[in-house]
């Protein structure tokens, strides 16, 4: 199926892009469901995280399966992952 092609002709293609915008949906949404269910700061810390982080990664996938860019996108990816170290801290 990808035989001879590198990975960044794997990433460009329309279908793979949108296979990977519905894997971080889905991600995103378990980081939801722990931010609703969560008993103490880790779990909203975390879920906070997740959801920040996999909801940039679906946008950005589902935009550039189009072909489109969207600015400042990093940012909260960013803080996404400042979110999942912060609860590592508090957990310890």
């Amino acid at each position: 199926m990808f035989s001879g092609q590198s990975f960044e002709e794997i990433l460009k293609k329309k279908n793979v892009r949108l296979l990977l915008a519905a894997i971080c949906i889905y991600l995103a949404l378990a980081g939801a469901h722990q931010l609703w269910t969560g008993v103490d700061q880790v779990d909203w810390l975390r879920g906070g995280g997740n959801l920040l982080i996999w909801g940039g990664f679906a946008v950005l996938n589902a935009m550039q399966a189009y072909g489109r860019k969207q600015a400042g996108i990093n940012i909260p990816i960013n803080i996404g992952v400042v979110l999942v170290i912060g609860s590592w801290i508090v957990k310890m």
